[in-house]
């Protein structure tokens, strides 16, 4: 996922992470996971439960040390989708007075999203997340349980990213 600002969505997530029937991925892209905002979440989630943190989350590039822009998701193994959406604010469209598009503070970004069921692009789609997600996991450091330390690491990730791209 490239933008992940959503407390809502973050904090469902972190209840889904607590659940030991349920597995998930989620695989963050880490220019972005460098943001204000997420960096508030991802500290909240360390600090909360480390150990659930270490095991589904990992912030990465992509296997060419570039941005990892993959947005998309696959449940269960029978519904996927893929699309531009950010989970963020501006992604999924805030409306300040509900159903009523324009104004201050409104946010909405045009963006698509594809679901499909069929079995073949499913395991297809679900082999290339857990391929990305592997990817980022082998470059990420492990939370070191406290949300300040993986705040401080978030944030010197970003900083090394931001030289690479100015060379």
């Amino acid at each position: 996922m490239f933008g992940f600002d959503d407390a809502e969505l973050n904090d469902i997530l972190m209840q889904q992470a607590a659940d030991p029937t349920i597995t998930m991925m989620i695989t963050l892209d880490r220019s972005q996971a460098g943001g204000v905002n997420e960096k508030k979440l991802l500290a909240s989630d360390i600090a909360k439960n480390p150990v659930k943190f270490n095991t589904y989350f990992a912030i990465g590039e992509s296997l060419t040390h570039q941005i990892s822009h993959t947005k998309g998701f696959v449940a269960d193994g029978k519904v996927g989708g893929e699309g531009s959406v950010n989970w963020s604010a501006a992604g999924e469209g805030t409306f300040v007075t509900p159903g009523v598009a324009g104004g201050p503070g409104y946010k909405a970004q045009n963006n698509t999203q594809t679901i499909f069921t069929d079995p073949d692009t499913i395991n297809r789609f679900q082999t290339e997340l857990i391929a990305e997600h592997m990817i980022a996991k082998g470059q990420a450091a492990p939370a070191t349980g406290t949300a300040a330390a993986k705040a401080k690491a978030v944030k010197s990730s970003a900083k090394k990213t931001s030289s690479k791209a100015a060379r």
